[in-house]
């Protein structure tokens, strides 16, 4: 995946924004992942803030931890990550 250094992630073109996938940065430091432009991340937290703040999304949703942690062991016991 990579990592691409944007102020907001709105300052993609419209292709970039909708087709997006990978992680951005913005410049307080705040950690966004993508997966065709939405907010997604199986393994972990979507965004996470300088604070340690996080926050959970799978496929543009937001969910919490213990959703997300669900929907990743049944993808994993799926063979699908």
């Amino acid at each position: 995946m990579r990592e691409i250094r944007v102020y907001e992630f709105y300052e993609l073109s419209d292709y970039e924004r909708h087709n997006f996938t990978g992680i951005t940065k913005n410049d307080i430091g705040s950690l966004r992942y993508y997966e065709n432009g939405r907010l997604h991340r199986t393994d972990g937290p979507a965004i996470v803030y300088p604070d340690d703040y996080v926050e959970y999304w799978i496929n543009g949703i937001q969910t919490s931890k213990e959703a997300q942690e669900f929907y990743y062991s049944l993808m994993k016991l799926k063979g699908l990550i």
